[in-house]
């Protein structure tokens, strides 16, 4: 799979070419720049962010958002602003030091809310119900909130095949299987088949 190798490539702290060029032709497409301010404001803002992710520098980390935002606008071609700015500042609070309150400041109450929704807390993570009232919130909460982690989650599972760490595989699975499926069945109905089959291509 080209998206496997891609993302192997990634790992190796390999610049995402594709995710760079996809972007451009996002850029290009997009007539009213005012109606995408927002966007383009996120877009520089996680790309200067100082991401902590283990074995990736934070400028190679960065094509992670950057992926998660243009598979958005793939499978949801009509570009919500907001669905595109959430995408590429959806885990800043999980990978970054940043303030909630400069996120507030610069891109409003609710976006910093729905980031705050999002964000895992990775002491937490697998204690007894944790992730059971996680998904609880992101089903509860807005749309676009489920569709990001739909996205990223989506973004994840191309590399899970290669993982040799069969605990994480298997954890991973169940969570995707579990919680995400019957968001995506309810969201995103008309990529539920792909996703199975991703699943079935991650095992």
């Amino acid at each position: 799979s080209k998206e496997l190798l891609r993302r192997l490539d990634w790992l190796r702290n390999k610049e995402d070419i594709k995710a760079s060029n996809d972007w451009k032709k996002i850029l290009r497409k997009i007539k009213n720049k005012k109606q995408y301010k927002g966007v383009l404001m996120a877009y520089n803002f996680s790309k200067n962010m100082n991401y902590d992710h283990p074995g990736l520098s934070s400028n190679i980390y960065f094509y992670h958002p950057l992926r998660v935002c243009i598979l958005s606008t793939k499978i949801f071609p009509k570009k919500s602003p907001e669905l595109m700015t959430l995408c590429l500042l959806h885990n800043i609070f999980e990978t970054t030091k940043i303030n909630e309150r400069i996120v507030e400041k610069i891109f409003g109450n609710k976006i910093s809310k729905y980031l705050k929704i999002l964000t895992v807390d990775r002491k937490k993570e697998w204690k007894k119900g944790y992730k059971k009232n996680y998904y609880k919130k992101i089903d509860f909460s807005n749309q676009n909130v489920t569709l990001v982690k739909i996205i990223d989650k989506l973004d994840n599972l191309y590399l899970l095949k290669n993982n040799k760490n069969q605990k994480i595989k298997k954890r991973y699975l169940e969570e995707v299987q579990r919680y995400i499926l019957p968001l995506v069945k309810k969201k995103a109905g008309h990529i539920h088949k792909y996703y199975e089959n991703l699943i079935k291509f991650s095992k």
